[in-house]
């Protein structure tokens, strides 16, 4: 499977009621108002932000720097979308980081999900979206996501996903201004070809 070849940055990738999409200039407003409603709701699981990250500002930067990882091919930030409704909405995002090719070929995976779509299966299908986007469109051989103990409804996801756990990393990253320990899951290419049969 060839990789690090060029993404084309209009990939959608579609599932049964939701869809990944890269962010665009015109996802600003929408995505805006959902950082800024969720704000208390993600705290307790992202790295501490300034006031400036959620202002127009603040997220304009994030979508430039999503655009510039994805032209790099350092990193791939997704739109989440709920597909349901007449048009489509955004409810959140699911990136791929930290990627690393040659004998590694690794990557890994983080999301969010507005709290009122919460529970109804997007995170999930987003997860199962971009890991074919890892295996299929990167040839990654292998993606990681780490997520906290007492993070329930993440742990739902991956497991409902297949990824394996490996362990717990201590003091792993800096979530709310704390040094948390996270569970890591992974999945090889094997793995989701044995998956996928």
């Amino acid at each position: 499977m060839p990789f690090n070849r060029p993404i084309s940055p209009r990939l959608r990738l579609d599932g049964e009621r939701t869809a990944i999409r890269p962010f665009a200039a015109r996802d600003l407003d929408d995505l805006l108002a959902l950082r800024q409603a969720n704000r208390a709701f993600l705290e307790p699981y992202e790295s501490t932000r300034d006031a400036r990250f959620y202002t127009a500002e603040g997220q304009s930067r994030e979508l430039r720097l999503d655009r510039e990882a994805w032209t790099t091919g350092q990193g791939y930030g997704f739109a989440i979308l709920d597909t349901t409704g007449e048009v489509d909405r955004l409810i959140g995002r699911i990136a791929v980081a930290n990627v690393v090719l040659g004998s590694w070929r690794n990557a890994t995976i983080g999301y969010w999900v507005d709290e009122g779509s919460g529970s109804r299966g997007h995170a999930t299908e987003a997860v199962r979206l971009v890991l074919r986007f890892c295996f299929e469109e990167l040839g990654l051989h292998r993606v990681q996501a780490a997520v906290m103990p007492h993070n329930e409804r993440s742990l739902r996801v991956v497991g409902k996903c297949g990824l394996r756990q490996e362990g717990v990393a201590l003091g792993y990253l800096e979530i709310n201004g704390r040094w948390e320990d996270h569970v890591i899951f992974a999945m090889t290419l094997e793995e989701w070809r044995a998956q996928q049969s």
